[in-house]
């Protein structure tokens, strides 16, 4: 559609960011997950990355006096920048938090309305889902979605057929490729 240039930094579009970590990543090395940041996924250690995330969505409990980030958007621009960009992949979940607010900022409504009108809805899916979300609203958008079992039954069909439903491509095949 021509409203994201993947080739522009994170903070062209989300000015909150602009002294974290992301700020000068490009919009296609986050997509990539090829953006240098100090987040680490390991889910045994509390003091991780992903560990202060979950404790900012309010997903895991918080300790007694804790004073930290209380919600998605308070906690990433206090994600530190750790290297150059865009030299090897590294998974890391708040990459597809980033690009879920991206995404949110450039419709101008909410992530999980714009997956219901783009895919949920398009592919046919018989019930809602249920997101995870945090204190301020927020969908968890790198590991909230719960699906029933049947529409994941049926998002993978739509996988194996190329992105299509119903013969309409809803998925790109680039994006399934």
């Amino acid at each position: 559609e021509g409203r994201l240039d993947d080739s522009l930094p994170v903070a062209h579009y989300l000015p909150e960011l602009a002294g974290s970590g992301f700020a000068d990543a490009s919009v296609r090395q986050v997509m990539d997950m090829t953006g240098e940041i100090a987040f680490s996924e390991d889910y045994t250690d509390p003091k991780s990355g992903i560990g202060a995330f979950s404790m900012a969505l309010g997903i895991t409990p918080r300790p007694a006096g804790y004073d930290g980030p209380g919600d998605l958007y308070a906690f990433l621009p206090h994600v530190a920048k750790a290297g150059a960009h865009g030299q090897r992949f590294t998974y890391r979940s708040a990459h597809t938090e980033v690009l879920a607010w991206i995404v949110a900022r450039i419709e101008g409504k909410p992530f999980e309305q714009v997956l219901s009108e783009r895919l949920w809805q398009p592919l046919g899916m018989e019930a809602d889902a249920d997101f995870l979300i945090d204190s301020a609203g927020t969908a968890f958008a790198a590991g909230g979605l719960n699906p029933v079992l049947r529409d994941m039954a049926r998002f993978g069909e739509a996988m194996r057929l190329g992105g299509k439903f119903n013969g309409k491509q809803v998925i790109a095949p680039a994006v399934v490729e």
